[in-house]
């Protein structure tokens, strides 16, 4: 399909009501996004921060994130901050969404349902998990955080992580590495690969990567 990439990343923050969790288990705090044509050229990009309805935020995710109470005490809610994204987005060319994970599309398809938000077709279609593409072109045993994703293609992390809109920047570089694939190829004939991090996914490196003998 031709058209605009989306490359998307949520921060958010989990719904500790059991009923409510029965149809969502978060809601979104931060939406962070770059919009990249066919060529891999930048367009936009977009940020908002979101004020939860049903969620007070814990410190963890504050301390992850560096989000509190006060930051999206004057947000817009879900609604309009979903609004916002999706008239960014566009609807003159057909859009591709590319997360780090599926989760993010999970997130927010749900919080949709449990706030009977209405979202464009667009938004329940073409989706596309750079995680697992990284983690098969690459042959990982296991899918990588983004920093350690990174750093195997010998990118460092620019900005804050675990932002929105730095995480979706950060992703769009993956996006336009991966595109170029005899250099990815030259990195896989490659015996040294760079890491950023010891550890990936809390699992030990040995763990997470295939042996070159396999």
């Amino acid at each position: 399909m031709r058209g605009n990439k989306i490359v998307l990343d949520l921060e958010f923050t989990p719904i500790r009501d059991a009923d409510l969790q029965a149809i969502a288990s978060s809601e979104i705090l931060e939406i962070g996004a770059v919009k990249l044509n066919e060529q891999n050229e930048i367009l936009g990009e977009f940020q908002t921060y979101v004020r939860p309805r049903y969620s007070v935020i814990p410190p963890y995710i504050t301390k992850i994130t560096g989000i509190q109470e006060e930051t999206v005490a004057h947000a817009p809610g879900y609604e309009s901050a979903v609004q916002d994204f999706i008239q960014w987005v566009g609807t003159a060319v057909p859009s591709r969404f590319y997360t780090w994970s599926n989760s993010d599309q999970c997130v927010m398809l749900r919080e949709a349902e449990l706030k009977e938000t209405a979202l464009p077709d667009m938004c329940y279609a073409h989706w596309i998990d750079l995680q697992r593409i990284h983690q098969r072109l690459y042959g990982f045993s296991r899918p990588m955080n983004l920093t350690s994703a990174l750093g195997s293609m010998e990118i460092y992390f620019e900005g804050t992580e675990h932002g929105a809109l730095a995480d979706a920047r950060n992703t769009a570089s993956i996006l336009q590495s991966m595109s170029d694939m005899k250099r990815v190829q030259n990195q896989i004939a490659q015996s040294r690969v760079t890491y950023n991090h010891a550890d990936s996914h809390g699992f030990p490196m040995q763990m997470v990567f295939k042996s070159r003998s396999d």
